[in-house]
């Protein structure tokens, strides 16, 4: 098992230049010290576990102590600077020993885990996508940052960790993008926001983070633990009652006439997902809050038709324009966020369904949290898992939108109507549809792409016809459809496209 952290120490070295040894040192030590414990001594009553991990780590110490080689070394300064208390005694001693009589260590092994936190700043998108807090090590012969990025659509989790230039740099970085509001803060107030940020990144599950946080989160977290200075709690987020809510739309409705009649509904909508969902209140205006809401939230949220989706481009557009003026954004920024509504309005006539959901145009189902969203209901009725992620490679934003809705759509629709095994080939039609002939697109109703796709899968494979238990009529009626329609719609598909048999 040391030989395997040896090794991996050794790669990591000399991947980067050698002005990061001792960054990277510390951090890959710190890494393959949580994975162990993740491996060892996972489980168990607190005092098993550090039981375990006193005799583990004593063992390593006791043979890092007899070797005399300089890899070995920078190892076991590395633990006896970076291993909790249960297993740090045992390797600091060991350490000691072998620093009386090893030959020629470079200076950069001195100062692994050496580095003293200076001074924090936070950096935040003026639309409040998210914030870095950038933790400053103002060291003379390795002076750099550690970049914390915590994303606010997805709950404020800690989305990347890495380590970056000197401060005044970063700051310079900052300054030359603009849209940001920067702040200096106590360490142990940007330790306070970092540890809780990484607390919500643990109870997601499979959080999206990037390669750096799985490298550096180790290393970040035993900085942050060992800071002279308690940690400070963020303030708690306040929250939004449902009176408040409604108040926040009555005040829209009343600054903006000539809405759609669902308009109320639709913005009390925009609302709960903005609070519920993400972090930084109703008020907040940016392009990629509009893609959440427009392209994934509402249409695995609502069933509706076309009339009731129609009318929520027209509402999230006066919306965005409302909370941009309540919150004195700038101009820019406003109409980047107006101009996400047309790139991801595919994602909502994709959803439509054909036919009312209730006894009028109009009416929407709202299937709640404590519901099965859409595709959780298709997959309970199929037996299906979850559908593939399509390459958006090489694609505009208007395609992009389009496919990422409508292959997962047609994916799910084929396995529930059809068969878990149709659905790859669904999927693939649609991916192929919006690579291929995008044009064609436009001839037909994006919600009836996926329903003449599975109808032209029955056909092909012949699961519609006598003898079957499929009739044109049946099939139709499962897709919410008619068979001249999807005949035409299908038919659309194979005078275009070379599709295998």
């Amino acid at each position: 098992m040391l030989e395997t952290l040896l090794e991996t120490l050794s790669l990591d070295l000399a991947a980067v230049p050698a002005a990061l040894h001792p960054v990277i040192a510390e951090a890959s030590v710190a890494r393959s010290a949580s994975m162990l414990a993740d491996q060892l001594w996972p489980a168990g009553r607190p005092d098993e576990i550090g039981e375990v991990e006193r005799f583990f780590w004593a063992d390593a110490a006791r043979v890092l102590a007899e070797r005399r080689d300089l890899e070995s070394f920078v190892l076991l300064t590395s633990l006896a600077r970076t291993v909790g208390p249960a297993g740090r005694l045992p390797l600091q001693r060991a350490h000691i020993s072998r620093l009386r009589t090893q030959d020629e260590v470079p200076e950069w092994v001195t100062r692994i885990a050496g580095f003293r936190l200076t001074s924090a700043i936070v950096s935040e998108d003026i639309t409040g996508d998210g914030l870095s807090v950038v933790l400053d090590y103002d060291d003379e012969q390795h002076p750099h940052t550690v970049v914390v990025f915590i994303d606010n659509n997805l709950g404020a989790i800690v989305k990347d960790v890495f380590v970056g230039p000197p401060v005044d740099r970063v700051l310079e970085a900052y300054q030359r993008g603009g849209r940001v509001t920067i702040r200096t803060v106590r360490p142990s107030t940007a330790a306070g926001i970092i540890l809780q940020a990484l607390g919500e990144t643990r109870d997601y599950d499979d959080p999206p983070v990037s390669e750096d946080f799985e490298f550096f989160t180790g290393l970040l977290v035993n900085r942050l633990t060992q800071l002279p200075e308690r940690p400070i709690r963020p303030p708690v987020r306040p929250l939004l009652s449902p009176r408040q809510r409604d108040q926040l739309v009555e005040e829209f409705l009343e600054s903006t006439p000539a809405l759609p009649d669902d308009a109320a509904d639709i913005v009390r909508l925009w609302i709960d997902h903005a609070v519920d969902h993400t972090v930084g209140g109703p008020l907040r205006v940016s392009a990629v809050l509009v893609e959440l809401f427009l392209a994934h939230w509402l249409p695995r949220k609502v069933l509706a038709d076309s009339t009731y989706f129609d009318a929520v481009p027209v509402v999230v557009k006066a919306w965005l324009r409302f909370a941009g003026d309540r919150t004195q954004l700038p101009l820019d920024a406003i109409d980047e966020a107006v101009d996400a509504v047309d790139v991801w309005q595919p994602a909502l006539e994709a959803a439509a369904m054909t036919d009312p959901v209730g006894s009028k145009p109009g009416e929407r189902v709202f299937l709640d949290d404590t519901t099965n969203d859409l595709e959780d209901a298709y997959r309970a009725l199929a037996g299906l898992g979850s559908p593939p992620q399509p390459d958006l490679r090489g694609l505009d934003n208007s395609q992009a939108a389009t496919l990422s809705v409508l292959a997962p759509h047609a994916w799910l629709m084929a396995g529930e109507t059809l068969g878990t095994a149709y659905a790859p080939d669904a999927f693939d039609i649609a991916e192929r549809l919006v690579r291929d002939a995008p044009d064609l697109l436009a001839k037909a109703r994006l919600s009836t792409w996926p329903r003449a796709i599975v109808w032209l899968l029955a056909h092909r494979h012949r699961l519609v016809g006598p003898g079957e238990t499929l009739t044109p009529y049946a099939l139709a009626t499962d897709l919410s459809s008619s068979p001249a329609t999807l005949r035409k719609t299908a038919k659309l598909l194979t005078d275009t496209l070379i599709l295998p048999l």
